[in-house]
């Protein structure tokens, strides 16, 4: 198994697969409609300034900003 990391920080290229989603529950569920849930296989695609990145998910992509992914964490897939 590996080491939990929080999605601001997951690598370019990697699968990774969300472990828990945001504590605050409001965000959670945006986060949930976008396909970012507990389970689902995501991968950082890109990296946008002030620490944003754009994430590909379910045949989507989604941007978000650094404060949204440092509440999420994964592991690589």
């Amino acid at each position: 198994m590996n080491a939990a990391i929080t999605l601001d920080r997951a690598p370019l290229g990697t699968p990774i697969i969300i472990l828990s989603t945001h504590p605050d529950a409001a965000v959670a569920r945006r986060l949930s409609r976008f396909g970012l849930r507990r389970g689902a296989r995501i991968t950082v695609v890109q990296r946008l300034v002030a620490g944003g990145r754009v994430l590909a998910v379910g045949g989507g992509r989604v941007a978000l900003d650094a404060g949204v992914l440092a509440g999420v964490e994964g592991e690589a897939a």
